[in-house]
């Protein structure tokens, strides 16, 4: 019967559903994986000496020995008769695989291939189901020859990359190794840690990752290899862990240390005992009299004996935009040697952020040299730490608008204006301006939001710039005005265009270059709402008086025209027309955005979150740690496929209910931290008196000003406590 075919284009595979096809080509592989480690070679020679194409087929050679054996040690067990080999069934030209050159065979020590059954059949691919290991106690312990492989005692691993994606799991053939060891071996796919040397089958961003495989794993008296559940507390749960350096590890390795002490007149046996000073691990050779034979270090030692490992482990912290606490509490669940939170606090503060200061001052002279000879346009915007007006912190930062680089960032603390947040952004942008201007840039136009207290001052004290509003924030209100307006009763059908009349504002601000085009244009939209694509007189000297489009196939999709004079076209009117707005438009012309400054916010959350409180000086390195990652990081380049199109990844936008796509772009490399470790690691050398010792306030610390944020001091704790009280305490 002749087969139809499907009428159509064939199917085709997306790059996350082929990936997800062979990985579970891979998953049932893996279940007929075996590792034989060392025996290699000699499977190698059997299965030539016996001309077998396939690994299976030596295998059920083997297992067919085994049973035949095993069936013949039953027998005998029972009814005593005389065991004799017979090898003269095998092909010609099989040696002895263990005893090779003996020349004997034994029934005390066979060779390793016991006798085939007549006619056994035709083997089987070798199939390992997973299968609970009994305990030592119940397993059942069978002698064989001095060199046989016992098949109820072998681990299971691949030792063969796969093949083709698209290749048939029916038609794989496995390469696979055999090798003796503990029956509690579990089937791999079962082995804890799989999971993540496999992706996950929803992520598709690792397309071209490199499959992560473990070859030539084997036993031996210095590996521990957990394999049964049993060995999972006393070998992993519960042992201690510790963070060693390679080199010292190495040491370690050299170390030569005699079993009986060197104290003259002692010899006694020495044992090694167990340290954990912070992250670093001491290993101590001593003898019961308490002498020291020898000791060794995890880590190396600054200077004053300070752990190295402390040190930078802290440095990473706060480089990696990380909080001390999720850290020891890593640290804890892991068994971990951990400095304490004083010792953090300490090297922070002495340390860390004073490398932190000094590394942003190099990096901006850089910055400040390849700018020195241009007319600068600056965007700025402020964030606060938490919303409302109870914030803070307030960190404003200043962007150059051709390289997106940050050219200047301050932290202030609501008690440096007074204990009123509402006027942190103003200060932060009187900061950065006089900043930029005293280190000789030259500033030819700023761009900020509609912030009234910056609009003031810019008209006042700096006339000769050029502000700018970011048109964002003028399109977002006027959308705001437009579903306003669509809510009352007799102007619902404003709502479905509200969209269009946004779209038309970008338009206007981009195309227009003064403001009598602007209004020409912008006034248009009262007559193409209503179908009227001309009109008699322009509404400026420079005005038009047609629609700029082509003629309309669609005119208005799910939408209907306005009527002329509605209270749907009034209540239009009156938001096109509105003074207040026309005498802002010259903020916009110059069609200025500072949407790369609200990418820059979102990324400060990384390093300073808002869930968390930070002294002043903590706050400000954590904002200047964004700004470093943000400046090194802002030239990536996009990632490209083999065919040579972006990488593109999906996103989904909640409030408007659209699917989008962005491109990927190269993995940031943080090449810098290495040189601010450096640093840090140089200060403490430097430093003649330790971090133990009383430091005081900086000089602009806000803490000088007043110790808490409270307007009043607070009173004694054993206060506090008698007077509190409960509504849910009888």
């Amino acid at each position: 019967m002749a087969t139809t075919r499907k009428r159509g284009r064939p199917a085709t595979l997306t790059d996350s559903a082929r990936k997800r096809r062979k990985m579970q080509v891979d998953r049932d592989r893996s279940r007929e994986r075996i590792f034989i480690g060392d025996h290699f070679e000699r499977w190698n020679r059997v299965k030539a000496d016996l001309n077998l194409r396939f690994n299976h087929e030596v295998a059920g050679i083997l297992l067919d020995r085994y049973e035949a054996d095993l069936h013949q040690k039953t027998v005998a067990s029972s009814t005593p008769v005389p065991k004799t080999t017979n090898l003269g069934r095998l092909q010609p030209g099989i040696s002895d695989i263990s005893s090779v050159g003996s020349g004997k065979q034994t029934d005390s020590a066979m060779s390793g291939v016991e006798e085939m059954e007549s006619d056994p059949g035709p083997s089987t691919k070798l199939h390992v189901e997973p299968d609970p290991a009994p305990s030592t106690s119940q397993r059942v312990k069978v002698k064989f020859g001095s060199s046989f492989l016992d098949p109820s005692e072998l681990s299971i691993y691949i030792t063969e990359e796969s093949g083709d994606e698209d290749e048939d799991a029916t038609e794989y053939e496995p390469s696979f190794n055999l090798s003796l060891g503990p029956r509690e071996v579990i089937g791999i796919e079962d082995c804890p840690g799989m999971e993540s040397v496999l992706p996950d089958d929803d992520d598709d961003d690792g397309i071209d990752d490199e499959v992560e495989t473990e070859t030539g794993l084997g036993g031996g008296p210095s590996i521990t290899q957990v394999m049964c559940a049993e060995d999972i507390p006393n070998q992993l749960t519960a042992n201690a862990t510790a963070l060693v350096f390679l080199k010292q590890l190495i040491v370690l390795a050299n170390l030569k240390v005699t079993r009986a002490c060197q104290v003259k007149g002692c010899g006694e046996d020495t044992n090694i005992e167990i340290q954990h000073v912070g992250s670093a691990l001491y290993l101590k050779w001593i003898c019961s009299n308490s002498h020291l034979a020898e000791k060794w270090c995890s880590q190396p030692i600054l200077n004053r004996g300070l752990h190295a490992g402390d040190l930078m482990l802290s440095a990473a912290i706060l480089f990696s935009g990380n909080n001390f606490g999720k850290m020891e509490l890593f640290a804890k669940f892991l068994k971990l040697g951990f400095p304490g939170q004083s010792t953090f606090t300490r090297l922070q503060k002495r340390y860390l952020v004073p490398a932190v200061d000094e590394y942003w001052t190099s990096q901006q002279t850089g910055i400040v040299d390849e700018m020195s000879d241009k007319d600068l346009i600056i965007l700025g915007d402020g964030r606060m730490d938490s919303p409302g007006h109870c914030a803070q912190y307030c960190t404003y930062t200043v962007m150059e608008d051709q390289t997106k680089k940050i050219l200047s960032l301050k932290t202030l603390d609501k008690r440096e204006t007074e204990k009123k947040s509402t006027n942190l952004e103003k200060a932060g942008f009187v900061k950065c301006l006089q900043e930029i201007q005293e280190k000789g840039l030259t500033v030819k136009e700023v761009v900020t939001d509609a912030h009234l207290q910056i609009g003031a001052m810019m008209k006042k004290d700096y006339p000769e710039i050029k502000h700018s509003h970011d048109i964002w924030h003028a399109a977002k209100n006027l959308g705001k005005k437009l579903l306003s307006a669509g809510q009352e009763k007799n102007c619902k059908e404003l709502q479905k265009w509200s969209k269009d009349v946004v779209n038309h504002f970008w338009y206007v601000c981009k195309a227009a270059n003064n403001m009598d085009e602007f209004l020409g244009m912008w006034a248009g939209v009262l007559h193409h709402v209503v179908d009227e694509h001309e009109w008699f007189l322009p509404y400026s000297d420079g005005g038009i008086s047609a629609c700029a489009h082509d003629p309309l196939s669609d005119p208005t999709g799910d939408k209907v025209w306005i009527t002329k004079g509605s209270p749907a076209h009034e209540a239009l009117r009156k938001i096109v027309l509105d003074k207040r707005f026309l005498n802002n438009i010259h903020y916009y012309l110059n069609f200025r955005s500072t949407a790369e400054l609200e990418s820059f916010h979102n990324h400060l959350l990384m390093y300073s979150s808002k869930r968390y409180a930070y002294s002043p000086p903590v706050y400000r390195a954590r904002n200047l740690l964004a700004a470093l990652d943000y400046n090194e990081n802002v030239d990536r380049q996009p990632i490209r496929n083999k065919d040579g199109t972006l990488r593109l990844q999906r996103t989904y936008n909640k409030k408007s209910g659209r699917w989008t796509v962005y491109p990927v772009k190269e993995k940031k490399k943080y090449e810098y931290i290495q040189t601010m470790m450096e640093w840090v690691l140089d200060k403490r050398l430097e430093d003649k008196e330790g971090f133990h010792k009383q430091q005081d306030l900086d000089e602009g610390d806000p803490r000088r000003l007043s110790k808490t944020i409270a307007p009043v001091l607070p009173p004694p704790t054993s206060e506090l406590a008698a007077e509190k009280k409960s509504r849910f305490e009888a």
